[in-house]
């Protein structure tokens, strides 16, 4: 006679095979739901190194300005050097240096007699605009402006 099929142990099986599938299912939802937070992880990444890079992009476009700042003045404070070295006489008329911010320096000496006229205080305001030292003594300083401005001596 053939062996009758034990229905107990077939539903037990099937129970199991069914919860297992259960357990399958909630296992493959907790890991997308961990998936999901690595990938919302990594975009939080990527989100914060792209701002770290608009702050580095900032910074290097400020130090361009800056520079390009440096240059204008440069080249302005060259130009007026030029027509400062060719002055023969001391009253012939110089042109205004910039100072450290690329702005015309106010009162700016119009001769080179001018700057033989200069007190200590205006010679060390007319140095420190154009960024330069104000140690040593007054003729010494006048001599460093006049040099730095483009004066020959006259």
């Amino acid at each position: 006679m053939a062996q009758q099929p034990d229905f107990q142990t077939l539903r037990t099986s099937m129970t199991n095979v069914a919860n297992g599938f259960r357990n399958t299912a909630v296992e493959i939802e907790t890991a997308a739901t961990e998936i999901d937070k690595i990938q919302h992880m990594a975009a939080a990444n990527i989100i914060r190194q792209l701002e770290r890079m608009q702050q580095q992009m900032t910074r290097m476009e400020e130090n361009l300005l800056n520079v390009l700042r440096q240059l204008s003045r440069s080249e302005n404070n060259n130009i007026a050097r030029i027509f400062n070295s060719r002055v023969a006489h001391d009253t012939y008329q110089l042109a205004p240096l910039y100072d450290i911010n690329n702005e015309v320096i106010e009162n700016f000496p119009q001769t080179s007699n001018d700057i033989k006229e200069l007190n200590a205080e205006g010679v060390n305001t007319l140095l420190r605009a154009l960024g330069l030292p104000v140690n040593g003594r007054l003729d010494a300083k006048r001599e460093r402006l006049r040099r730095y401005i483009g004066v020959m001596t006259v």
